[in-house]
């Protein structure tokens, strides 16, 4: 269901039409002690045709699970540990 690359996620991803959802993390902006970090991507032909910035990891999983079903709880400890080991 995802594929992870850099401090990104890439969710429901079809790699022809470079169409799906991507979570990403903007460690930049964590740094600097900012909110907005977190940004869901809705991509499609290779184009980000929407994005949502997102306080936390809870409202990034918020946004996701508005397109698909999820378990934010699981998801958010698999990321929580990704993006930990990323930025």
């Amino acid at each position: 269901m995802m594929r992870q690359e850099n401090n990104a996620i890439s969710y429901k991803w079809d790699p022809e039409t470079g169409s799906g959802y991507r979570l990403r993390f903007n460690d930049g902006i964590a740094k600097r002690g900012l909110n907005g970090g977190y940004h869901v991507e809705d991509w499609n032909h290779d184009l980000i045709v929407d994005d949502w910035g997102c306080d936390t990891l809870e409202d990034a999983l918020r946004v996701l699970n508005r397109f698909f079903d999820i378990d934010i709880n699981a998801e958010r400890d698999i990321l929580q540990q990704h993006f930990k080991l990323s930025a």
